[in-house]
């Protein structure tokens, strides 16, 4: 029998997943961060291997019987990336076929019937990638850095709060309660003595990232200073945005918009998500902007579906939604 696999490698963690080729979906396993530029590519390919062990383990089948595999990969963006993704994945991948894309492209095609729109990430970094009707793929950042013009992931919002707190304490800028928040939160009289992490014999790495929640919260309560960062936040995911949709689409169309990454789907404020849709709308009016419910994971096994029918097939796509929720739970937790 043939089996598809789908799999979303992050900079977090990987989900490879295993359905026949109706949609049934027969396993799931877990991995570490699957991004080779956080992790190595090593270590990258290590937790790859690890999740499709599992999740091969889980289903009781043999490698050989996976016809398809589509891997969304973070850090697939460059043509470099792409061939080193490949050279890494080539002696672990189990199928007869491979497709190899970019994690925000799988949030796209999970959040769509058929791919074509616009996907927007907003976590520890961000994204803007579109497809449309013609084929043509435009990618707008996701570079990882800020000083080639990333801005409004997790790691802005915390960084930007960061200097706004102290600059607020100190009286360089407006007061806020991020200061009380992000004190609290690294254990600090003085926010000053965050300078004491870096120090050569008590260092220890700061997630950054991490404390964007404490921006979302300060914003529910309020705050002027919160609320701006985030409104900055949404206008530099817009203006990716409108540079994506620009090169596919004309201002009239209605082009879906996806919106996926811990930002969006686990802790934005309206105050972001008003401000993007405020900034798109000026230039493309029909745009409809959608938060992803489902797992990107999805995506990619809705890729590998499509890549082995020859076109989307919408019973099969109904299929693995409604038994990749079902078995999710089921298998994460079992042993192997």
């Amino acid at each position: 029998m043939d089996y598809l696999l789908g799999m979303d490698a992050g900079g977090t963690k990987t989900l490879c997943v295993i359905a026949d080729t109706t949609g049934n979906v027969v396993s799931t396993g877990w991995g570490g961060c699957g991004n080779f530029q956080t992790t190595g590519r090593k270590g990258a390919q290590q937790e790859i291997q690890r999740s499709v062990d599992r999740a091969l383990c889980l289903a009781k089948i043999h490698p050989s019987e996976i016809a398809v595999a589509f891997y969304g990969i973070a850090g697939a963006d460059r043509p470099k990336d792409f061939d080193t993704i490949r050279e890494l994945l080539h002696p672990i991948n189990p199928a007869r076929t491979m497709y190899l894309e970019n994690d925000t492209l799988i949030a796209l095609r999970a959040g769509t019937k058929d791919g074509i729109g616009l996907g927007l990430i907003s976590g520890t970094g961000t994204n803007a990638i579109g497809l449309n009707h013609s084929g043509k793929r435009t990618q707008v950042g996701g570079w990882g850095s800020p000083f080639l013009g990333d801005y409004g992931s997790a790691y802005d919002i915390a960084a930007t709060a960061l200097w706004r707190a102290q600059r607020g304490h100190d009286g360089r800028g407006e007061k806020t309660v991020l200061c009380d928040k992000f004190r609290a939160a690294l254990g600090l009289q003085e926010l000053i003595d965050i300078c004491e992490w870096n120090f050569y014999d008590s260092y220890r790495p700061l997630e950054v990232a991490s404390f964007a929640p404490l921006v979302f919260e300060a914003a529910g309560e309020g705050d002027a200073v919160a609320l701006h960062i985030l409104e900055k936040a949404g206008h530099a995911i817009a203006l990716a945005a409108l540079a994506v949709l620009r090169d596919l689409f004309r201002p009239q169309e209605k082009v879906p918009v996806i919106l996926g990454g811990s930002v969006f789907q686990k802790g934005s404020h309206p105050a972001m998500i008003e401000s993007l849709e405020k900034t798109v709308h000026k230039e493309y009016p029909h745009t409809d902007f959608v938060i992803l419910d489902s797992d990107p994971v999805l995506g990619a096994l809705f890729y590998a579906s499509d890549k082995f029918h020859g076109s989307v097939q919408e019973e099969v796509v109904t299929n693995l939604k409604i038994q990749y929720h079902h078995q999710r739970n089921r298998s994460t937790h079992t042993a192997c």
